[in-house]
């Protein structure tokens, strides 16, 4: 059986971890607050905690030999986000599968088309994390960046129906389930061979006045105000599909995958 040790233990990561059970991996998760988190069939806690420079420190010895890594911790909070990386990247060095869940506000561009080879802002920390990332597994690293999440309890549309007007209405919006992100990197650790930098996003680009207007008044029966400006940019999440040979199944459209936003905002 195969050991995969998961950094972090947030939204995403929470509905990762019995999926991968189901594949006949053993889960290990490395978080700073073990408060309120037990130990489950197939999948172990483990408190970590960061020294002044940013390394990962691990409270007791890891009791498997891990086979693969998924980080799923993003830079807010970290007093040096970069050398963190660099931590995990050299404490498991001969790793088969190294999953680094990224972000497509990585690229540079405000508008317009935006794929793999896009621009980056070169200065951001996730940019720099993922460079650290190539350099440390250079055929075997999965660089995954994703567009904005939704799933059953979060939306965005909560955001905009709390402010009185909303800019950039004429923007397009980019989206993903959480469930489509678990089913990619389901995929990617059963593959083999391939490597890179991959968008994750739904393949529809609609307009976000239109769009969430549309999701508004079906959850909450509310309209919601926006100006009608703006050109924004569409993230291409086309090559992770061809590559993986992968459908995104979770249309952003689907209210009936929403049930606890209407449960949590009533």
């Amino acid at each position: 059986m195969k050991t995969v040790l998961i950094f972090g233990s947030g939204w995403l990561a929470h509905c990762l971890t019995r999926p991968l059970v189901s594949i006949n991996r053993r889960v290990l998760i490395a978080t700073r607050d073990l408060k309120e988190k037990k130990n489950e069939h197939g999948i172990t806690y483990l408190k970590i905690a960061y020294a002044e420079n940013g390394s990962v420190e691990f409270d007791v010895e890891i009791p498997y030999s891990v086979d693969e890594i998924i980080v799923m911790l993003p830079p807010t909070g970290m007093a040096d986000y970069a050398n963190t990386i660099a931590s995990i990247c050299k404490q498991f060095p001969s790793v088969v599968h190294f999953i680094f869940t990224s972000s497509t506000g990585v690229y540079l561009a405000d508008e317009g088309l935006v794929t793999e080879r896009s621009a980056l802002k070169l200065d951001h920390p996730i940019v720099k994390a993922e460079n650290l990332i190539k350099a440390a597994f250079p055929s075997s690293h999965k660089v995954l960046r994703l567009s904005g999440l939704i799933g059953q309890d979060r939306h965005p549309v909560i955001y905009f129906l709390r402010k009185k007007l909303n800019s950039n209405g004429n923007s397009p919006v980019n989206l993903i389930h959480r469930m489509d992100i678990v089913r990619a990197i389901l995929l990617v650790l059963e593959s083999s061979g391939k490597f890179g930098v991959y968008n994750l996003s739904y393949p529809k680009n609609p307009l976000k006045h239109k769009y969430y207007n549309e999701i508004s008044e079906k959850l909450f029966q509310k309209r919601i105000e926006f100006q009608i400006n703006g050109k924004g940019k569409r993230i291409d999440g086309s090559k992770f599909a061809t590559d993986f040979h992968f459908k995104y199944e979770h249309d952003i459209y689907d209210i009936s995958l929403l049930n606890q936003v209407i449960e949590n905002n009533n």
